[in-house]
């Protein structure tokens, strides 16, 4: 088993009970769905869904209640400013940004169902949304999807709370 790239994580893919709180917190996403969440890699190096480039911060998506990041989330090196798996806190910041967006997808798949018809269900609904926005030429196709924007509540929050003093390089909670 490897060492989790992110002090949210447990080396078992489970969100630590710090991260579960903070993203039910920011995410409004019940506490149980989180502790059944898991976090995994994608499947190898290859060219594999989703088709984000690595090198461009990579990205994640969720099947079922699991959460799948890109390698590039799990390496330490490798990928230039988009290797995210240090444990510093930048990367742990970056982490923790792209998890309370992707933590609000998992009460979207429980609510198209846990089992293989469900998924299907759930996995076309995006690809219809995405779809029909590009061919409308509705941009952004990807962010501006309604499943999109619903998941992105936490990540949302998260941005207003924090502020960054350019001046010392630090992120503050805003008063």
């Amino acid at each position: 088993m490897r060492p989790s790239p992110t002090p949210l994580l447990t080396d078992d893919g489970c969100l630590t009970p710090v991260a579960v709180d903070l993203l039910a917190a920011l995410a409004a996403v019940d506490r149980e769905l989180l502790v059944r969440a898991r976090v995994k890699r994608t499947g190898g190096d290859v060219l594999w869904f989703p088709w984000y480039r690595r090198r461009r911060g990579g990205g994640a998506f969720v099947v079922g209640r699991t959460i799948r990041f890109t390698p590039n989330w799990y390496a330490a090196t490798g990928y230039g400013r988009s290797s995210f798996g240090d444990r510093s806190r930048r990367s742990t910041l970056r982490w923790l940004m792209h998890l309370a967006h992707e933590v609000g997808h998992l009460p979207q798949a429980e609510r198209f169902g846990q089992q293989a018809l469900g998924r299907l269900r759930y996995l076309l609904a995006f690809a219809g949304q995405y779809g029909s926005r590009a061919l409308l030429g509705r941009w952004p196709v990807h962010d501006g999807a309604p499943l999109e924007r619903e998941a992105d509540r936490g990540r949302w929050v998260l941005r207003e709370l924090l502020v960054q003093d350019r001046r010392k390089g630090l992120l503050l909670v805003k008063a």
